[in-house]
């Protein structure tokens, strides 16, 4: 991805705005990349680049098997709530009605860097899924201290 690294609580407007971590937003200026692709993930957003996109998602979809009798519903999961959003010059970005309903996200949001993409949540699903992290953390392999 990007190499940043944040977690940031932000606030969405009702018409689906957000003004993206300075982190990102300078990662995004200083490689030339004026949009990200989204994908819904459970209950929250999944964001790469177009070109992580391609190699992380796309990619893997085409290397499978056409005959499998799981190719169309894999692709429909992974593909069919995809969304290219434009990020301006001041970093801010608009998410579609549609994905926020299906990530379930309302006014206070955190978005996350993880390795290979950012996500957004839902502030509460978000503490949600950490504290069930944290609780399963020996079974995790110790993970986070």
């Amino acid at each position: 991805m990007l190499e940043v690294r944040f977690n940031q609580q932000l606030t969405m407007d009702p018409r689906g705005r957000v003004t993206l971590p300075a982190r990102l937003r300078n990662a995004l200026e200083t490689h030339r990349i004026s949009s990200l692709v989204f994908i819904v993930h459970g209950q929250r957003l999944r964001g790469y680049t177009p070109k992580d996109f391609a190699e992380r998602v796309e990619a893997p979809l085409l290397a499978d098997d056409a005959f499998d009798p799981y190719h169309d519903e894999k692709q429909i999961l992974r593909l069919g709530s995809a969304c290219e959003i434009d990020v301006d010059r001041q970093g801010r970005m608009v998410v579609p009605a549609e994905l926020r309903e299906m990530a379930n996200l309302g006014e206070n949001i955190v978005v996350v860097s993880l390795l290979d993409r950012v996500e957004i949540w839902n502030q509460p699903d978000f503490r949600a899924a950490f504290e069930e992290a944290a609780r399963r953390r020996d079974t995790l392999g110790g993970v986070g201290g």
